[in-house]
């Protein structure tokens, strides 16, 4: 199966190398497009390259882990990717908007230009960074180990990391943003006929399998039930909790790390530079809400139920009866690390480069040199990021995990560019230190540095089995209407007004009058409390022992498993809602009119980096 496996990367690396090519070709006129698809990317690769990024970033190899850890209380997480798909609608249109009213490219520059902070564009930044380098170097380094034991160790785990990560750097750096996007669409449509084909084949190859075969859960924990609605447990590293972690609350808040992913700048960049079209409703609404969280659903437990030794045993079973079939459920869940961790290198690379190199450290540069200074960049980056995976995984890990629930404290700022107009720059920085304080402190880097310098904190990771992402939003939510309230008239407004007053008077949602509007945001609430909240607990017994009656009842399949098919296929109908109903998801370049200021206003480098620069250049 090794050479057969090989082939198929090599294949897929001189077909992204192809299309680099062809990109490259077309765009050798427009350097600036290098960095930015020209701000036109056609609307299916948009789509699908959504769909590929927040998928395969939250760890698909992980995430069959965990089902087969804590069996389908972890299941429960793929409903998730339905409140993405829900957040990616809500903020997306605006922010396009944003940018093409304001004249503006990346999202940095659109929160730090409404809401007139430098430190938002530096927040934003470090995000890219964090999911460019250790969140994408834990993927990579994933990937490569896979590729390792996959191939019985013919290639080494460091010489898998180095050539999976040059073939992600090579059609990059050839084609720039225009290619990476049109690549990982196209990996991403594979990823999921690999993996659908691959579960299918061992269904009715391999024999029966779940829910005839249980998962492989350990002794004590629930493989079929959520374990309650919290448990007042210390955290992961400090006590155990009963059943497993995955109470209702730990679902819901590890659903708003999953919110991370839509809302990490590299998603929202590929958002930005999308053509003006229906792609954002159809990513949010099918490719998220409906193909990716129903497959995450169906197939993490088929999977993972024959996953017990660990992934290659179902790989050499699938060999055993078709090679071809082994080689491409070996290659689905390599590709799934490729994808992810190439989108966010080269989008955090990217970004930096047009967010801080060009406009404060290199001001000036021709277009020729823009490109120059972005390809270096990339092979910075690609360069850290390989040596971080190779040398220093478990560094990686450590601080990779804070991208995700760092990344949904930008929420509030998103929401308040987007809608809310009484939020204030002062609010948004307070909410976004005491929610970074709150992860910090609830997640292994911060309590590593604490209780390394100091003493021992009496709570570990995701205390009261409330995820890092959950403690942190709380907080930053709770500061931002707090402080809204006695901000909310400053002399900032005005200029925050300019872009609302435009919204309202040429993109108003329709949410079809006060009573439809009620309507959809109460039947949200209700399907969040019982599909993601409290109310999920239910599920553990509603389809087996229904309250409505004393019987049981035998539907072949777990309650809580068709519980989590159920709210799928009622969560559906509410992001088409917004999507489609109240026009969220569809964007149009007609009435567009640029307002003065955004991109007109000069640039001016903070005094930091000024005086930074000053000693380096002796200027």
């Amino acid at each position: 199966m090794t050479p057969l496996l090989l082939t198929l990367l090599v294949f897929l690396t001189a077909l992204a190398v192809y299309v680099a090519a062809l990109v490259a070709h077309q765009g050798s006129s427009r350097p600036l497009a290098f960095l930015d698809g020209g701000a036109g990317l056609p609307g299916w690769a948009a789509i699908f390259a959504t769909g590929g990024a927040v998928v395969a970033g939250q760890d698909l190899p992980g995430h069959l882990a965990l089902v087969g850890r804590y069996g389908l209380q972890a299941n429960h997480l793929g409903l998730g990717m339905m409140l993405a798909a829900l957040a990616l609608v809500l903020v997306q249109k605006r922010l396009w908007l944003a940018c093409r009213i304001s004249g503006l490219t990346t999202p940095a520059e659109a929160l730090a230009s409404h809401f007139g902070s430098v430190t938002l564009r530096i927040a934003l930044l470090t995000l890219a960074l964090l999911f460019a380098l250790p969140f994408a170097a834990t993927l990579l380094s994933g990937a490569g180990g896979l590729l390792a034991q996959m191939t019985g160790g013919a290639i080494p785990r460091g010489a898998a990391i180095w050539g999976l990560g040059f073939a992600l750097f090579l059609p990059a750096v050839i084609g720039g943003w225009r290619a990476t996007v049109l690549v990982i669409a196209i990996e991403a449509l594979l990823l999921a006929v690999l993996l659908v084909g691959g579960a299918l084949l061992a269904e009715t190859r391999l024999g029966p399998g779940f829910p005839v075969l249980a998962l492989p859960v350990p002794e004590g924990t629930l493989a079929d039930a959520i374990p309650g609605v919290a448990q007042y447990s210390a955290g992961i590293g400090k006590e155990t909790a009963q059943g497993g972690i995955f109470t209702t609350l730990a679902i819901l808040s590890g659903a708003l790390a999953m919110v991370g992913l839509v809302l990490s700048p590299g998603v929202l960049f590929l958002g930005i530079t999308a053509r003006a079209g229906r792609s954002l409703g159809f990513a949010g609404v099918w490719v998220l809400g409906g193909v990716s969280t129903g497959l995450l659903l169906l197939l993490a437990p088929l999977l993972a139920a024959r996953m017990a030794g660990g992934p290659e045993g179902l790989v050499q079973a699938l060999a055993q009866v078709d090679t071809l079939a082994g080689a491409g459920l070996a290659l689905a869940l390599i590709l799934a690390g490729m994808v992810a961790a190439g989108f966010f290198v080269i989008s955090g690379a990217l970004l930096v480069t047009r967010d801080l190199v060009l406009p404060f450290i290199l001001p000036g540069l021709s277009p020729q040199g823009a490109r120059l200074a972005a390809r270096i960049g990339l092979a910075v980056a690609f360069f850290l990021v390989a040596a971080l995976a190779t040398f220093s995984p478990l560094a990686a890990a450590v601080f990779g995990s804070l991208a995700l629930p760092l990344s949904v404290q930008m929420l509030p700022a998103l929401l308040g560019l987007s809608f809310l107009r009484w939020v204030s720059r002062s609010a948004i920085l307070t909410g976004l230190i005491l929610g970074g304080l709150a992860v910090f402190f609830t997640e292994p880097p911060g309590l590593i540095l604490f209780e390394g310098l100091f003493l021992d904190l009496p709570w570990g990771r995701w205390p009261m089995t409330i995820h890092s992402a959950g403690w942190g939003l709380v907080l930053n939510a709770g500061a931002v209407l707090l402080v809204s309230i006695f901000t909310r008239k400053g002399a900032e407004r005005l200029h925050r007004d300019r872009l609302h007053d435009e919204f309202a008077a040429r993109w108003r949602v329709d949410f079809g009058g006060k009573g439809a509007r009620g309507a959809i945001w109460s039947l949200t609430l209700i399907w969040a409390f019982f599909a993601l909240g409290p109310g999920a607990i239910l599920g553990n017994s509603f389809f087996s022992r229904p309250i409505f009656t004393e019987a049981e009842a035998s539907l072949g399949l777990p309650s809580l498993w068709a519980w989590q098919l159920f709210f799928w296929l009622l969560g559906v109908p509410l992001v088409w809602w917004l999507a489609y109903r109240c026009r969220l998801g569809m964007t149009g370049d007609e009435g567009l009119r640029r307002l003065a200021g955004g991109a007109d206003r000069p640039l001016r480098a903070p005094r930091w980096i000024a005086a930074s620069l000053a000693r380096v250049t002796g200027r």
